[in-house]
């Protein structure tokens, strides 16, 4: 393909496994990759393992732009926390500008991630571009989170946190400098029009899944697993689901909360024997209580899409999510998934002591959820970010 038809793609560390780069290589679309690191092909065993797993099968290291200066801001930021959100903005900036330099030398196009997009006026001219948006907009998720903190005082500290991306421009106005839009939700679809995104501009494209190293095994009869992972803030909608079980426990069931960070206010809600809170776990662990779960709960107040609902049902775990997630976009049926509105603790409730029942009953069958999961796969989200592409550029 000629150099005009081709993307320079721009984000940090492993996001969403190198998918999006892995398509526009599959699909003989991609110039470069710019990122902070990538290992290299050969001679990288004396790497740390966390950066021998930088690297994608498909995705070969010639292709690669590894950014030094990008990696060292960050280990900076890592090393001295309080130094650390100045250290990823400076981090981004710095791979947006290589990014932007390689295009326009290259004739070749832009796929960024939205915190690497050019801002207003410093788009290469000639060049089409894509923003990936992973995130829904902050003005909407301020809106739904804000109505819901002035019902649950507990999470002022959780807001306290949401305030400070509220208002970033590199998150919140970058949208404009793009040709074209593309999430992995209609969630973050929604987001986007309701601060004057062009629906017409949008392409909805979902995450798929890995298929599973084996198939998991059936639950056996006894109590039920219920399992959270995530934040242990509001907009994961922990406590919610604290309120609602402790409200009216389900019977002969155990809810294991896996979180590495937990807001204060949450945590203090905790007043349940059946209820266990565990902080981070090491990922042989993590596998483990997945393996153990019978049903995996995230009522999330707004997600992106929520990665890890693939990684449970991929696991044989029965979903409880809402609908400001990105399961709707995804085909799943009752067998796997009960989605039910934001907030409606009612409601959560009704769906966990219902999802206990079909385990006493014998109605959750992990082998047939982790099958059914099989249906949206990598490979499909690849596909379509090819498709997509072709059709920006006109290839």
């Amino acid at each position: 393909m000629s150099k005009d038809t081709k993307f320079v793609f721009v984000a940090n560390r492993n996001r969403d496994g190198y998918n999006v780069p892995r398509a526009l290589e599959e699909g003989g679309l991609l110039d470069a990759m710019v990122t902070d690191f990538y290992a290299p092909a050969r001679g990288g065993s004396w790497l740390p393992a966390i950066l021998r797993a930088r690297s994608c099968e498909g995705l070969p290291s010639a292709k690669a732009s590894s950014t030094w200066g990008s990696f060292v801001l960050q280990a900076f930021g890592e090393r001295f926390k309080r130094y650390r959100r100045t250290m990823i903005k400076r981090s981004d900036r710095l791979l947006a500008r290589k990014a932007m330099k390689r295009a326009a030398a290259h004739k070749a196009n832009l796929y960024c991630y939205s915190s690497y997009m050019p801002r207003p006026g410093e788009k290469p001219e000639g060049i089409k571009v894509i923003d990936f948006e992973f995130h829904p907009h902050p003005q909407l998720t301020w809106q739904l989170l804000s109505d819901d903190a002035k019902r649950y005082p507990e999470v002022a500290w959780s807001m306290l946190h949401e305030e400070e991306i509220l208002n970033r421009v590199q998150v919140t106005q970058v949208w404009r400098e793009a040709d074209a839009v593309v999430c992995a939700s209609s969630m973050t679809q929604r987001s986007l029009e309701h601060v004057g995104c062009p629906p017409e501009r949008i392409t909805v494209i979902p995450y798929g899944f890995a298929a599973p190293a084996s198939v998991p095994e059936a639950r056996p009869q006894g109590t039920c697993e219920f399992l959270f992972v995530g934040q242990g803030v509001s907009r994961k909608g922990l406590h919610h689901l604290i309120r609602a079980w402790q409200a009216s426990p389900p019977p002969n069931a155990r809810l294991t909360l896996v979180c590495y960070r937990i807001d204060p206010g949450i945590k203090a809600m905790i007043d349940c024997p059946s209820i266990v809170l565990l902080g981070r776990q090491e990922r042989a662990a993590l596998d483990a209580l997945f393996a153990k779960a019978d049903i995996f709960v995230l009522p999330s107040l707004v997600e992106g899409f929520g990665l890890v609902y693939l990684e449970a049902l991929a696991a044989g775990c029965h979903v409880i999510g809402t609908v400001n997630t990105g399961l709707p976009d995804l085909p799943l049926s009752e067998k796997a998934a009960t989605i039910v509105e934001v907030g409606n603790l009612a409601a959560l409730g009704e769906a966990l002591h219902g999802t206990a029942q079909r385990k006493a009953d014998g109605e959750l069958h992990a082998p047939s959820i982790a099958a059914e999961a099989g249906n949206w796969r990598w490979s499909q989200f690849r596909d379509g970010i090819v498709r997509h592409a072709r059709d920006v550029v006109g290839a």
